[in-house]
């Protein structure tokens, strides 16, 4: 297996509507595609596609400093390279998440972009789906793959009336799980946890998400207002370096404590799990590094009774959509399964295919071998985002209007 070309570049994808937490507010998402060109040794052609969601205030990344980084530092290691077979590939692609630093260094969107992209090559020059690849990669009893999942919902701040109108067409869409982004003032957020329990029901799991917006005493009033109605998780309380007060807010409280900005690299998900910080982890593919990165925290966390949800970046389009799907369909053990909300939030998605959540909040696999996507590279070049300077690691205009919405 020849990787004759890597292909990075950026797309700006536009919302239908501002989606907003407690660390940021957008309109648009600025996204980082690479394409990947393989020539297997019969002579065919084959074209993977990866994607990530660069967020600076997470990983510290920009759309910028990701293309650079796919370009410079980790497509000459394997661009031109000759693979005789899938380990040898793999080990390739560890090589040069090694040679990086990357179990140590927060760079997850760079490298996200990149490796999807070759599994997805992979699996269509194996005949294989995604989803099979897991078992493939580090055979266990854990990776065996499911013919359907089930999606939560996520609702963003908003107005009451349109809180309302969200949780009753989520519950009548099939949403089991709801989450609610919560830190603005505790009135507030207890009047929407209490609106939300009242429209959801009893029997609907309902979890929020402060986005680091409290400190511990604020974290522990608001847990204490919010009991009466029972909400099962509540995902990044502090601020992502405060590991004592996680610590001490999952040691005192009942409800589940689950880290997501604390969670960027492997490195990270060791020191939660030797601190006790949490009780759930929050895995994004764009946020730790790819496939084999998650894979790596999913296994962590089921040797130490650490519960695993799969999140997903605001913006995304049906390429990373269909990777977060096909790993969700390798590990039944996801307590929760966020995003797929493409055409709900999008104006335009980059694929042929429909890979927004379907009524019933339940999902199968794309049909085709791979990622089972078709890009629509029609659609790749209306949304492309050109830099003046392609490989300037400041901040664009763009991203800083993003970056700063979040202070």
């Amino acid at each position: 297996m020849l990787i004759r070309s890597i292909k990075s570049q950026a797309v700006k994808l536009p919302f239908r509507f501002s989606f907003g937490h407690a660390l940021a507010s957008r309109n648009f998402s600025l996204n980082v595609l690479v394409k990947v060109q393989v020539v297997l040794e019969d002579g065919r052609e084959v074209i993977g596609w990866g994607e990530s969601v660069p967020r600076q205030y997470v990983t510290g990344e920009t759309v910028a400093s990701a293309l650079a980084a796919i370009d410079y530092s980790y497509a000459p290691a394997l661009s031109g390279q000759f693979f005789a077979d899938a380990p040898a590939l793999l080990a390739g692609l560890a090589q040069v998440f090694a040679a990086n630093n990357l179990e140590e260094k927060s760079g997850g969107a760079s490298f996200c972009a990149l490796e999807l992209a070759v599994l997805d090559a992979l699996a269509k020059a194996q005949a294989l789906k995604f989803c099979q690849l897991p078992a493939l990669i580090s055979p266990s009893d854990l990776w065996q793959p499911t013919d359907v999942m089930q999606y939560g919902g996520v609702i963003p701040f908003g107005k009451k009336a349109i809180l309302k109108l969200i949780l009753a067409g989520y519950k009548k869409y099939g949403f089991k799980t709801v989450k609610l982004k919560v830190g603005g003032s505790l009135n507030e957020d207890v009047a929407r946890v209490k609106l939300a329990r009242e429209i959801l029901g009893e029997e609907a799991i309902l979890r929020v998400d402060a986005n680091c917006a409290w400190t511990l005493e604020q974290a522990k009033w608001s847990l204490a207002a919010f009991r009466p109605y029972g909400i099962a998780s509540c995902e990044q309380p502090l601020v992502a370096t405060d590991l004592s007060g996680l610590s001490e807010l999952t040691a005192t409280v009942p409800e589940i404590i689950m880290v997501d900005e604390s969670l960027t690299t492997l490195a990270q998900a060791k020191d939660l799990i030797e601190r006790k910080a949490c009780n759930a982890f929050n895995i994004r593919l764009s946020k730790v590094g790819g496939l084999v990165s998650a894979m790596k925290m999913v296994e962590l966390a089921s040797n130490n009774q650490i519960e695993c949800h799969l999140g997903a970046q605001v913006g995304e389009s049906g390429i990373l959509v269909a990777a977060q799907r096909h790993f969700a369909l390798a590990y039944s053990g996801f307590a929760n399964v966020e995003g797929a909300m493409n055409l709900f939030l999008l104006k335009g998605d980059l694929v042929k295919e429909a890979m927004t959540v379907p009524y019933g909040a339940k999902a199968k696999a794309p049909v085709a071998d791979g990622l089972g996507v078709s890009v629509n590279e029609q659609a790749v070049a209306r949304h492309l985002y050109n830099y003046k300077n392609h490989y300037n690691l400041n901040v664009s205009a763009s991203e800083k209007s993003e970056s700063n919405a979040t202070r």
